[in-house]
Parts: structure tokens; C-alpha cells; sequence
């Protein structure tokens, strides 16, 4: 007796967050796409997209590269709620540096939202970018780095869905960003007396 009482008030509260869920996404009925499952997003739901504004070098304190990163989110829905960002930074195809932004925020409805994010990347970790490698190199040099920012959130609306989304944002960057950067940093050191040596 008590479990079919129990059964029915669950089916009463999932048919609530269904009549929920097609009040904010109507269209084809306002139908769950896949169910009740969490993750399952309603029909008309279109996930946001994201865009690499820019990527730029802020400090090199070798073996320590500071980068910060510009990402423009497109939400093409209503208002969402964001949480969980993390992003990892890979140059050359080793990844080098990761972090999260813990904060929740909001992605407007059918607008967009800039995140700002700093990566710390380990350039010890990236084959050719020893420090002798950045200091010996010419600021003429044509050498570009590829780089990959993935970045990973969750956007959901009350408690009607939750969805990870995730994106890769890929770019190129001139060598002698990063070298501009360790040079004033060797300059320093040499008149200090100290200048650390690092296999390439």
C-alpha cells in the first residue's frame, strides 16, 4: 500500500516538471526529448555555442606561463543558469595548464555572456620550450604555437534538466609572445646574478 502511494505522488511531481518544462520550451507539445532522465533536455532546446575572443600572454616566470582568456557564450534559449566552468589549455598537443571558475552565473535569454579566465601553463611540460628555447630565439622568428582551450560547463533551468556542455576552442599564437615575455624576465636575473638553465 505504501509503496503504490509512493509511486503515484512521484508520478504526480514528474508530471508537474513536465507541465513546467512545456511551459518554457512550447513547441512540438512541450515534450521531454528522451524522458524524464537528467541530462534530457525538452525539444526546442538548442545548446549554447561558444567563441575564443582572445588568448593573451600576461607573465612568463619560467618554468610559469600566465595566460588569460576572453570566451564569449551564445545562448539561443531562455535564461540559464551556468555552474562548474573548467577549462584546460594544451599547446602543441600537451596539455599544460587547467582550472574552474566555481561561481554560478547567468546567460541571458537569447543573448550572450564574456568569461574571463586565467590559465597558468607549466612550459617545462611542452616539448621546445625550454627556456634557452625562449630566450635564444629571435623576436623575427615566424614560429606559431597551436593551442586548444576546452571548456566545460553545466547550464540548467531550476530543476527541470541539467546538461554538460563542452567545447573545444582552438588558435594559433606567435612564438615571440611568450618569448617577448621570458626575455624581460632573463634580463632581470642575468643582472641579478641568477639565471636558471632548463633542457630544451
Amino acid at each position: 500500500m505504501r509503496l503504490d502511494i509512493r509511486r503515484r505522488r512521484f508520478l504526480a511531481w514528474a508530471g508537474a516538471l513536465g507541465s513546467a518544462a512545456s511551459a518554457l520550451w512550447p513547441g512540438d507539445g512541450g515534450a521531454w526529448a528522451g524522458g524524464q532522465d537528467e541530462g534530457k533536455l525538452p525539444k526546442g532546446f538548442r545548446e549554447p555555442t561558444l567563441a575564443l575572443n582572445e588568448l593573451r600572454v600576461e607573465r612568463v616566470d619560467y618554468p610559469d606561463a600566465d595566460f588569460h582568456a576572453a570566451v564569449t557564450i551564445e545562448n539561443p534559449n531562455r535564461e540559464l543558469k551556468l555552474a562548474d566552468l573548467s577549462y584546460r589549455l594544451t599547446i602543441n598537443d600537451v596539455e599544460c595548464g587547467r582550472g574552474r571558475r566555481p561561481e554560478k552565473l547567468t546567460l541571458p535569454k537569447k543573448g550572450a555572456l564574456e568569461v574571463r579566465f586565467p590559465i597558468t601553463a607549466d612550459l617545462a611540460t611542452v616539448p621546445r620550450l625550454g627556456l634557452n628555447t625562449l630566450l635564444e630565439s629571435s623576436l623575427e622568428d615566424g614560429a606559431r604555437l597551436r593551442y586548444v582551450i576546452d571548456v566545460e560547463f553545466d547550464v540548467s533551468v531550476l530543476l527541470l534538466f541539467k546538461r554538460r556542455i563542452r567545447a573545444k576552442l582552438k588558435g594559433e599564437m606567435p612564438l615571440r609572445e611568450l618569448v617577448v615575455k621570458a626575455v624581460s624576465v632573463g634580463r632581470g636575473r642575468r643582472g641579478a646574478g641568477v639565471l636558471p638553465v632548463a633542457a630544451n
